[in-house]
């Protein structure tokens, strides 16, 4: 048994956390890396007693963590039903209670960020005395669990009531699937192939940020900052590399077809736009008076402007690597001094002007070698 749960804990658990390392990171960032440290801690209290004084609220929260079960439970069946997972069939030779006592611990692991918080609800709604409130939120997380063991077990076993449960998972991945159009595929790519190096350089993004706004936010250095911002871009260089390696590889194709250049370099733009708005809404959140709105949103389309110079450099001048990191030091020297100036919105405008004459000009003419 302990060799069965040992698999199965590097099949249906490490999976699990590494395929949505990305979305757990951005649950993670949402929840707690937004929050000023010497706040978060009251800030989650405020927000759990919220939930136990309003039944509306504790609602909401019971739905959201109903879609992260189903999440759970859509990845078990689905790696259960791919092709290459049949030896799994074979656990239906293992006692039922048994079977039952190991998807139960596979729902637990993969379950746990939500069960780990509500048991905090729990201990606040005893300390606030409404047991009434904190045995509803134990037994509706038992019941959680209790759906995803049972669910796994009628998937292994082929029961009757298989059926059923196909049909009810077939239109929970209806619900779940992300329509993704033309403009999203280069974005889907980072956050689904990429999502580990899009990971780190987010953790490197917001432990910079967290220095100049949170560690020294009563002494902030706007030295150190310009330095740290540049640090930002030059970090996400990276990935401007791997949306141009599956722009020029996985969808070569679009360039047979009649596409405006237009719509291309908003692909560029959009993505880069989104990936950068953990950034801004960090710098947004724990500004408090350091740094002007203005500035900060000038900063933000800096780094746009940047990421799209690079991915024009790219289509450019045909650089290997070592020439294309030599380019992004130059540039975060060049744009450190530039920052350093008054002319924020001139550099910026500079950056995207020179960014657009050179994709325009070498898009079309570009080949992989």
């Amino acid at each position: 048994m302990i060799g069965i749960s040992r698999l199965l804990l590097k099949v249906w658990v490490k999976q699990f956390y590494i395929i949505n390392a990305g979305f757990l990171l951005c649950l993670f960032f949402f929840f707690f890396g937004m929050v000023n440290g010497a706040q978060l801690i009251s800030y989650h209290r405020s927000l759990i007693l919220a939930m136990l004084i309003s039944p509306v609220f504790m609602a909401v929260v019971w739905v959201g963590w109903l879609f992260y079960n189903i999440k759970c439970i859509l990845f078990t069946v689905h790696t259960i039903k791919s092709n290459n997972s049949s030896y799994l069939y074979s656990l239906k030779a293992i006692p039922v209670s048994k079977q039952m006592s190991i998807y139960l611990l596979i729902a637990l692991l993969q379950y746990m960020p939500v069960f780990a918080y509500s048991g905090v609800v729990v201990y606040m709604a005893f300390i606030k005395l409404m047991p009434v409130t904190a045995l509803s939120v134990m037994v509706y997380q038992l019941l959680m669990l209790a759906m995803a063991a049972v669910i796994i077990f009628i998937t292994i076993n082929k029961t009757n009531k298989v059926s059923t449960v196909v049909k009810v998972i077939a239109t929970l991945s209806t619900w779940f699937q992300v329509k993704m159009g033309y403009y999203a595929f280069v974005l889907g790519n980072i956050l689904y192939e990429k999502k580990i190096a899009f990971a780190l350089v987010k953790i490197f993004s917001i432990l910079l940020l967290s220095i100049s706004f949170v560690i020294n936010g009563d002494h902030f250095d706007e030295d150190l900052f310009s330095i740290f911002f540049q640090l930002i871009i030059v970090a996400h260089a990276t990935l401007v590399l791997y949306c141009v390696d599956f722009s020029e590889m996985q969808m070569q194709f679009t360039r047979n077809l009649p596409i405006p250049l237009r719509k291309v370099a908003t692909r560029f733009l959009l993505t880069y736009g989104i990936l950068l708005l953990p950034e801004a809404a960090f710098m947004f959140i724990n500004n408090h008076g350091n740094v002007e709105i203005t500035a900060i949103i000038l900063l933000y389309l800096t780094v746009v402007s940047a990421l799209f110079l690079y991915t024009a450099i790219l289509y450019g001048c045909g650089m290997d690597m070592e020439s294309y990191l030599f380019f992004v030091f130059t540039s975060f020297i060049i744009i450190f001094f530039l920052q350093k100036t008054e002319w924020q919105l001139i550099t910026m405008l500079s950056i995207m002007a020179t960014a657009i004459v050179v994709f325009k000009t070498y898009y079309h003419s570009f080949e992989r070698e």
